[in-house]
């Protein structure tokens, strides 16, 4: 007979083990101070890309939590594991079951009463201004239950949760962003992890260890994490309430062009093809003529997710990133109304394995599928580019 896993506690298991892995990325962050970069033990990969002790001891605190649920769940993650399994750290595990306790009674009520304000015999609010069990403080960024109920309409959580184990993958990036986190530039460093059903991504989480701008921080952690998919038929802020579009107010002199949903490119690949169909979207009015620079691809995603400055489009049709850095962010985009796909509006393949991870056909990820499907549609023609 085929073995079994339920979801929910896969999902728990993935929420706890950032929480857990961003206090150790924070604490190895600690070591930089006064230059002495050396103690975070920085090299370059076969690959050219950058590595630390903190990207392999976070990896192995999050593929410890999701073995404990099975050890037989397929696991996709940037680092080897050879060199992952020399960095294993222990003394943690009481602290890991803590939390997760914490994270499987808030995910198990969101999937059963996500539309329930609280539950009866249980002193856990779960309305779009509640506090969930991963939160010791009182949550005010949400806003009235008037604005949410405008903002957030949650779907149908998914019917099944205890699956076959071979129909289940995840896909783990222990520390998006480690070229910034190596030279003490913080605030672009994500943990990513995805759960995927038959191929299509159900549950992501996007955890920022040194904490987010209007967000409720996990515990007594400074981290912060979103979560969801449509395993539970929207995206929630780990211990606060529903991940709701943070729209900033126009200034009054700027027109309507402020409105525009704005695009999100890193500053060191903003040049050639995708600067040319930035500008050619703006200048059709599609999108604000000038884009954000913003580094890493976890921060680009939840940039889109939050619109806290109107981030409406990740547009990026060259090899570059890997499914690790996408897979968490497709899930998160597909219940919330957004999109994510390769430049030629394909879904991901998320059967490769690790060896194969590179999306060599990019990203494009938007926050509205109407507005990804016409950007596909205006890149596929081509006929921009003798125009911009």
């Amino acid at each position: 007979m085929s073995k079994t896993v339920d979801l929910l506690d896969v999902a728990a298991a993935a929420v706890s083990s950032t929480i857990l892995a961003a206090d150790q990325i924070r604490a190895i962050a600690v070591h930089r101070d006064g230059g002495e970069a050396t103690k975070m033990n920085i090299r370059l990969k076969e690959n050219g890309t950058f590595v630390t002790d903190a990207d392999l001891i976070a990896q192995q605190i999050v593929v410890q939590a999701l073995q404990k649920i099975s050890p037989d769940i397929r696991l996709v993650a940037e680092e080897g594991e050879e060199e992952m399994n020399s960095h294993m750290i222990t003394g943690h595990e009481d602290e890991a079951d803590r939390i997760f306790a914490l994270a499987r009674e808030e995910i198990f009520l969101r999937y059963q009463h996500g539309d329930s304000d609280t539950i009866e015999g249980a002193n856990l609010p779960l309305s779009p201004r509640g506090n969930g069990a991963l939160s010791e403080v009182a949550d005010e960024s949400y806003p009235d239950p008037e604005t949410a109920a405008k903002t957030v309409i949650p779907l149908s959580p998914l019917m099944e949760h205890v699956v076959d184990i071979d129909r289940v993958s995840v896909f783990i990036d222990p520390l998006d962003g480690t070229k910034a986190y190596a030279r003490g530039d913080f605030p672009p460093v994500c943990i990513l992890v995805a759960i995927i059903l038959d191929q299509v991504p159900c549950f992501g989480v996007i955890c920022k260890p040194f904490g987010y701008p209007g967000q409720t921080p996990v515990l007594n952690t400074e981290c912060v994490a979103i979560y969801g998919g449509t395993l539970l038929g929207a995206a929630y802020t780990a211990g606060g309430g529903y991940c709701t579009k943070a729209i900033k107010p126009s200034a009054e002199s700027d027109g309507v062009i402020e409105d525009l949903p704005r695009a999100v490119i890193s500053s060191s690949r903003s040049g050639g093809i995708v600067e040319e169909f930035v500008n050619h979207l703006g200048s059709k009015g599609m999108i604000h003529p000038t884009p954000l620079h913003i580094s890493g691809a976890g921060e680009k995603s939840l940039r889109i997710l939050l619109r806290s400055e109107k981030e409406g489009l990740w547009f990026f049709p060259k090899p570059g990133t890997s499914l690790w850095d996408v897979a968490a962010s497709d899930a998160l985009l597909r219940a919330t109304g957004g999109r994510l796909t390769d430049k030629n509006g394909r879904d991901m393949d998320y059967s490769k394995n690790r060896l194969e991870a590179e999306n060599l056909d990019g990203v494009v990820a938007c926050y509205d599928e109407s507005l990804h499907a016409e950007c596909i549609k205006l890149f596929s023609e081509g006929l921009w580019v003798a125009k911009a």
